[in-house]
C-alpha cells in the first residue's frame, strides 16, 4: 500500500472487491476479513474481559460455573447440524469462484430448508425428554438458588439456540463472496448490545435465566437483522425459497456435511466436554478456574482464529481455481506466522496468567501452576494444528483426519476423567496435551503435505 492515501487505503480495506485480478481480490478479501475480524475480536475481547467481573461478581463460584458449563452444553447442540454449515461453506464457495449464482441460490435455500427441519426436531426432541432430566445433578449443583435457576436457564437458552439454527446460513454467503468485513460489523454490533444487554440484568438482579436472555437473546436479534439484510437487500436473489430446493443436491450437501459432523463431534468431545468434567467430578465451582485460564491462553492462537474463516474460503476459492502454488505459499506461511507469534504469546501469558487472572476475577479464581504450564503446552500444539486443519477442511481431506483425531479424541476423553480425579483440573488439559503430541501433531502435518503434493498433480 506504498504510496496510497489514507483515502486510499481506507477504501481498499473496507469497501466492496471489484479487481479482475483474482489472486488480488482473495489476497484483499483476506486482508478485509482479518482487519475488519480483529476490530470485531477486540470488541469481542473487551466484551469478555468486563463480562467476567460482571457475572462471576453477580453470579457467585458455582452459578458462574453453571453459565460457562451451560456454554458447553449448547455448543455439543451445533452437533445438530450434521455438518451442513461447513460442507456448505465448500459448496457455496465453489459455485461463487465457477460464476454460478444459481448454483450458489440451490445451497443456501436447501440448507436454510435442512437447518430448520433439524431445529424443529430437536425441539421436539428436548420437549419430550426435559420431564427425564435432572438439570442440577447434570451441572454438579448444590446451592439451592444455582439449583432453582439452572432448568429456566436452559430452557432459555434451548430455544433461542433452536430459533437462530437456521441464520448459520448467513455468515457462509459472506465467506463464499469474501465478504468477511460484513460479518464482522454485525459480530461487533451483537457483542456491544449483549455487553449491555449483561450490565442491565446484572444491576437489576435479574437471575441466570435473564443473564442467558442477554447474552444469547441479543445476539440472536442481531442475527436476524442480519439476515434480513443479507436475503432482502444485499443480495435478494439468494433468499431461501422452496422453489430452489432440489433434493439431489440436498442429500449431495448431506453426504458432503458428513465428515465434518463426524470431525465435529470429535472436537466437542476434545474441547467443549472439559467443563462438563470438571463441573461432575471436581464441581461447577471449579469450572470457572480451568475455564478463565483457557480463554486467557486462547488469545495465543488469536490471530489464526481471526483468520480461519477466511481462509477457509479462500483456500476453497483457489483450489477450485487450481491455483495451487498460492494455496502452498499462503499456507506455510500461515503455520510458520503462526507458530511463531504462538510461542512468543504463551510465554508472556504464562508470566502474567496468575496476577491477571486474580485481578480480572476480583480475587475469586487463581489458577494454580500446573495448570498454566499445561495451558502454554496447549496454546503451541493448537498453533501447529490449526492452520493444517483449515486447510484439509476447504480442500474436503478429511477422511485420515478422522482416524487420527477418533484415536486422539478417545484417549483424551478417558485420560481427562482419569486424571481430573487425580491431578485435579489441570489434569483435563493435561489429557488434550497427551492425546494430540501423540496422534495428531506429526500425522496432520504429515497428511497436508500430502494434500499438496495430490492437488500439484491434479492441477
Amino acid at each position: 500500500m506504498r504510496g496510497r492515501s489514507p483515502a486510499s487505503v481506507i477504501r481498499l480495506l473496507f469497501h466492496e472487491i471489484k479487481s479482475e485480478d483474482l489472486r488480488r481480490r482473495r489476497l484483499l478479501g483476506i486482508v478485509q476479513g482479518a482487519v475488519t475480524g480483529f476490530g470485531s475480536k477486540l470488541v469481542g475481547v473487551l466484551v469478555a474481559f468486563l463480562s467476567v467481573p460482571l457475572t462471576i461478581g453477580y453470579l457467585g463460584p458455582e452459578r458462574y460455573g453453571a453459565w460457562v458449563t451451560l456454554g458447553s452444553l449448547l455448543a455439543w447442540l451445533q452437533l445438530t447440524d450434521f455438518g451442513l454449515g461447513n460442507g456448505l461453506t465448500n459448496a457455496m464457495t465453489t459455485a461463487a469462484a465457477q460464476d454460478r449464482p444459481d448454483l450458489v441460490r440451490m445451497h443456501v435455500s436447501n440448507a436454510a430448508f435442512l437447518l430448520s427441519a433439524i431445529a424443529g426436531l430437536t425441539g421436539l426432541v428436548a420437549a419430550l425428554l426435559w420431564p427425564f432430566l435432572d438439570w442440577s445433578a447434570i451441572f454438579g449443583l448444590s446451592h439451592a438458588e444455582a439449583k432453582r435457576e439452572i432448568g429456566p436457564a436452559v430452557a432459555v437458552a434451548l430455544g433461542i439456540h433452536l430459533l437462530g439454527f437456521p441464520l448459520a446460513v448467513t455468515g457462509r454467503v459472506y465467506l463464499a463472496y469474501q465478504e468477511g468485513r460484513i460479518g464482522s460489523y454485525w459480530g461487533m454490533a451483537g457483542n456491544l448490545l449483549g455487553l449491555t444487554a449483561l450490565m442491565v440484568v446484572t444491576r437489576t438482579q435479574g437471575g441466570l435465566a435473564w443473564l442467558v436472555f442477554a447474552a444469547s437473546g441479543t445476539g440472536l436479534m442481531v442475527n436476524v437483522a442480519n439476515a434480513a439484510w443479507v436475503f432482502l437487500r444485499h443480495r435478494p436473489s439468494l433468499l431461501p425459497r422452496l422453489a430452489h430446493v432440489e433434493l439431489r443436491s440436498m442429500l449431495a450437501l448431506g453426504q458432503a456435511g458428513s465428515q465434518f459432523f463426524l470431525i465435529q463431534i470429535m472436537a466437542l468431545v476434545t474441547f467443549q466436554s472439559d467443563n462438563l468434567v470438571i463441573s461432575h467430578y471436581a464441581g461447577a465451582a471449579r469450572v470457572a478456574e480451568y475455564s478463565l485460564t483457557y480463554s486467557l491462553f486462547g488469545y495465543a492462537s488469536l490471530p489464526q482464529t481471526m483468520l480461519f474463516g477466511y481462509l477457509w474460503a479462500a483456500y476453497a476459492e483457489a483450489i477450485a481455481r487450481k491455483d495451487i502454488a498460492w494455496v502452498s505459499r499462503t499456507f506455510h506461511l500461515n503455520l510458520g506466522a503462526g507458530i511463531a507469534f504462538s510461542v512468543a504469546a504463551v510465554l508472556f501469558l504464562a508470566a502474567i496468567a496468575q496476577p491477571f487472572i486474580a485481578w480480572w476475577a476480583g480475587g475469586a479464581v487463581v489458577p494454580g501452576a500446573g495448570l498454566i504450564g499445561w495451558m502454554a503446552a496447549w496454546g503451541v500444539i493448537n498453533a501447529c494444528t490449526n492452520p493444517v486443519a483449515c486447510l484439509l477442511a476447504a480442500a474436503g481431506h478429511l477422511r485420515a483426519q478422522l482416524v487420527y483425531s477418533a484415536l486422539a479424541t478417545a484417549l483424551n476423553l478417558a485420560l481427562s476423567i482419569h486424571l481430573v480425579q487425580t491431578w485435579g483440573v489441570e489434569g483435563v488439559i493435561a489429557a488434550t496435551v497427551i492425546s494430540y503430541a501423540i496422534f495428531v501433531c506429526i500425522p496432520i502435518l504429515v497428511d497436508a503435505e500430502l494434500l499438496m503434493a495430490r492437488l500439484r498433480r491434479a492441477g
